[in-house]
């Protein structure tokens, strides 16, 4: 009976167009990748590297473990106005976005505990009261962002120097 019954969860998933370790859905993968939005949507895991995602509207998206490595999430010049990137309240936790463009993004609130944003570019980036325990930011730029609130315990600042000024004493 067992035996049955795992045969048929893999026939499920196979059904489904899913690959077990894929926590996203594929079809709103492709709607973001169409529409350059994708709102309290879930994305974990996605592979988004290297992408450009400028003026990406992701505001409560998850998106737990996503490789955002490379990608270019700054801000959309248009004909009469900038579109900002929103990942604002957006669940980042263990994200990889080493050498990321975040450059006057709207992150503020962000949930980025132990997400990778080495060599970021984080220049006029709202993170006003973001989660940033455990998060290494080495080599990262900062110049001009807004960090009113964040929470940083055991994060590696831009310097190598460990910031654990948020941590509570046990």
């Amino acid at each position: 009976m067992r035996a049955y019954f795992c045969v048929g969860v893999a026939a499920a998933f196979t059904l489904a167009g899913m690959n077990a370790g894929e926590a996203f859905d594929k079809a709103k993968l492709d709607t973001f990748l169409t529409t350059n939005a994708c709102k309290y949507c879930d994305l974990s895991d996605a592979d988004l590297s290297g992408r450009d995602l400028r003026g990406a509207d992701l505001e409560n998206a998850k998106l737990g473990a996503a490789n955002l490595s490379g990608a270019n999430l700054s801000e959309l010049p248009m004909e009469k106005r900038i579109q900002r990137t929103n990942l604002e309240s957006a669940n980042l936790r263990g994200a990889n976005m080493a050498d990321a463009n975040l450059a006057n993004a709207a992150m503020a609130r962000a949930y980025l505990r132990e997400a990778d944003l080495t060599g970021a570019n984080l220049s006029r980036t709202d993170l006003s009261q973001a989660d940033l325990r455990d998060a290494d930011l080495t080599g990262a730029t900062l110049d001009g962002a807004k960090l009113e609130d964040v929470k940083f315990c055991k994060t590696i600042m831009p310097d190598g120097e460990e910031n654990d000024s948020g941590c509570q004493a046990s």
